[in-house]
C-alpha cells in the first residue's frame, strides 16, 4: 500500500489503474465490503484499449470505484442487484461510446489487511462477450457471485485449483484409456528421465 500512500502524497494526476490501487487503500477499513478487480478489453476503429475499475459488493448490492475520461465508465452506485446488471451496464456504456467489449475479467477479492503480503489477483475468471450467448453470460455472472458472497480470495482460489484439477485428471485418464496403457507411459518417462 505504499504506492497508495505515494500517490496521496504527491498529488499528482492518475490513470485508471493508480484509481484502483487507491480504491483498495480507501476501502481498506470496510470488512463488510467486497472488492474486486474488474478489466475491460474494449475495440474501437481497429484500436485495443484496456481499462480497470474495482467492482465492490455490499449488502447484496454491486457497484464500481475508479476513474476514467469518460464519466459513465468509472464510478458505479452500489445498486445493481447482480453482476451481470453491473456489466451490463458498463458495457451498454462503452457501447454509447462506439467501443466494442472483447473481453471482461474479474480478480478474486482483495484483502483488507494493508500488511498482507498477498499479491492482488487480477485475472480470475474471463468473459469472452463474442463467444458467450446472454444466458452463457449471465450464468458465468452468477457464479463468480455465489463464490464471492461466500468465500474468501482464498478459498475463490483454492476450490478453483480443485475444479481445474479435477479436469486434468479427467483428460489425462480419457488420454490415457485411448492410447496405451498409464504404466508403459511412466515407463518410458523413467527411461527418458536417466539420460
Amino acid at each position: 500500500m505504499d504506492v497508495a500512500k505515494s500517490i496521496i502524497r504527491e498529488s499528482l494526476p492518475i490513470k485508471c489503474l493508480e484509481a484502483v490501487i487507491l480504491a483498495i487503500y480507501l476501502t481498506s477499513d470496510l470488512p463488510s465490503v467486497q472488492r474486486f478487480p474488474l478489466a475491460f478489453k474494449t475495440t474501437f476503429e481497429n484500436n485495443t484499449f484496456k481499462h480497470i475499475v474495482l467492482g465492490i459488493f455490499h449488502n447484496g448490492k454491486f457497484g464500481a470505484l475508479g476513474l476514467s475520461r469518460r464519466d459513465t465508465l468509472m464510478y458505479k452506485s452500489l445498486k445493481y442487484e447482480t453482476l451481470y446488471d453491473l456489466l451490463a451496464e458498463f458495457t451498454r456504456c462503452y457501447k454509447d461510446c462506439y467501443h466494442r467489449v472483447d473481453r471482461i475479467k474479474l480478480g478474486l477479492p482483495v484483502s483488507h489487511d494493508n500488511q498482507s503480503m498477498e499479491a492482488v489477483m487480477w485475472k480470475y475468471t474471463y468473459i469472452r462477450l463474442s463467444k458467450l450467448s446472454t444466458k452463457e453470460f449471465k450464468q458465468t455472472c452468477d457464479s463468480y457471485s455465489k463464490q464471492l458472497r461466500g468465500k474468501t480470495s482464498h478459498q475463490m482460489k483454492y476450490s478453483k485449483q480443485t475444479i481445474d484439477a479435477a479436469k486434468t485428471m479427467i483428460t489425462d485418464v480419457s488420454d490415457n484409456s485411448s492410447s496405451g496403457s498409464t504404466r508403459s507411459k511412466c515407463q518410458k518417462l523413467n527411461k527418458g528421465g536417466s539420460r
